[in-house]
């Protein structure tokens, strides 16, 4: 009988958050136990990824760090996990190009690894002398990429073969509190995703309003098609169902889009969009990640700022209509510090939730056909970040 573990990746907050801790599922989730076999590093554990053929956990370290400092270099690692204990024990890691990994995915048939690197808000400040023989400032960023790693057999990472750099921005300044109004004076791209027919790998780049379509198939990035979404949006996540559509979270603008997807030639087509906050809310607020329910019903994202999870239901041609909305997490100030993510089990019937701002793992019961959540139970976990399952 296979067993549902779930791996959370904890943020440096606390005295002892960091790493990732392994947790097993109970039956419907009526119970969540720790295994106490998790592991320290990375130190900002991320975004995770587990390939279930090799039985490796990736994850991410959300630090930006080139390795000249008395701190290690960001990575991207490997750990191999026990299909008896769920333990992880690292393979390997390789150095991020970029700094801040948001995200990471396994490719089709876990050949290749990749990676959105986001880059941080803050600039170098460099003197210049104009054409002109005048003098002026210059502001210089952090790359913002999306890089490729090949995978070996035994889940092990290679050096990057492909690097993608992003180049443009938004408005700078900006009305978003985010960044000191310049978080889209430079790239930042957010998520890595592979449509379902695993032609195509997505990346939202918020910054420039961008959802980049690579198309797959060998050690390089080929470029697709770029769909331009509109100023003040902020494309951040993006996930699929398994009929052809595709539901973008805007970062920006509190607002879930949907689109039908061209997965032979990789284009996005407009279908529809809703506000994510209730009529009349007025306050901050940053949207995070989307999930899709496995028999394409219903979707589910979180607010930062409102702080909800709110529930649409999906019509055959995609357009959504609103049914439920959950308070989770209330966040004590800034939205970067409520609830990141969220996953649904492989059967839909469970949303398991890292309730980062009351440091609990929470599971709730999800109702098939409107998508009501009922809270079942909780754990309790240091500063609960992000969350991966893996059946073994």
């Amino acid at each position: 009988m296979s067993k549902l573990i779930a791996y959370v990746g904890r943020g440096n907050v606390g005295p002892k958050a960091g790493g990732i801790d392994v947790f097993e599922i109970g039956e419907g989730a009526k119970t969540i136990t720790p295994l106490n076999n998790g592991v320290g590093e990375p130190i900002y554990a991320g975004f995770l990824a587990y390939a279930k053929g090799t039985k490796t956990l990736y994850a991410v370290d959300e630090r930006k760090d080139s390795g000249r400092s008395a701190n290690p270099p960001t990575t991207v690692m490997a750990f191999k996990v026990d299909p008896q204990t769920a333990g992880l024990s690292l393979i390997n890691k390789q150095p991020t190009i970029g700094s801040s990994c948001a995200s990471v995915c396994v490719g089709p048939d876990e050949k290749y690894l990749f990676t959105a690197n986001h880059g941080k808000f803050d600039c170098v400040l460099k003197a210049v002398e104009n054409s002109d023989g005048t003098w002026s400032n210059k502001f210089v960023y952090d790359d913002s990429t999306t890089v490729q790693y090949p995978l070996n057999a035994d889940g092990s990472i290679e050096p990057a073969c492909d690097c993608f750099v992003f180049t443009g921005h938004g408005m700078d300044p900006n009305s978003s509190p985010q960044g000191g109004g310049h978080s889209q004076a430079s790239p930042h791209a957010h998520i890595v995703v592979v449509d379902p027919s695993g032609k195509f790998l997505l990346v939202c780049e918020k910054a420039s309003e961008k959802i980049y379509v690579f198309r797959l198939g060998g050690d390089k990035l080929v470029l697709a098609s770029i769909y331009q979404a509109p100023l003040r949006t902020g494309p951040r996540h993006i996930a699929f169902d398994n009929n052809g559509h595709a539901f973008m979270t805007c970062e920006f603008s509190s607002e879930i889009w949907a689109f039908s997807f061209d997965s032979e030639n990789g284009i996005l087509h407009f279908v529809d969009k809703k506000s994510t906050v209730a009529e009349g809310f007025s306050g901050r607020n940053e949207l995070a990640t989307v999930q899709v329910t496995p028999n394409g019903k219903l979707v589910y994202v979180n607010n930062r700022g409102e702080d909800t999870i709110v529930c649409y239901q999906i019509a055959a041609d995609g357009t959504l209509t609103k049914s439920f909305s959950l308070p989770v997490g209330k966040c004590p100030a800034d939205p970067k510090d409520a609830v990141r993510d969220m996953q649904l089990t492989p059967d839909g019937k469970v949303l398991l939730v890292p309730v980062r701002p009351d440091d609990v793992i929470r599971a709730y019961a999800v109702d098939q056909e409107t998508g009501a959540l009922t809270q079942i139970t909780e754990a309790p976990v240091e500063n609960p970040v992000f969350i991966c399952l893996a059946e073994l």
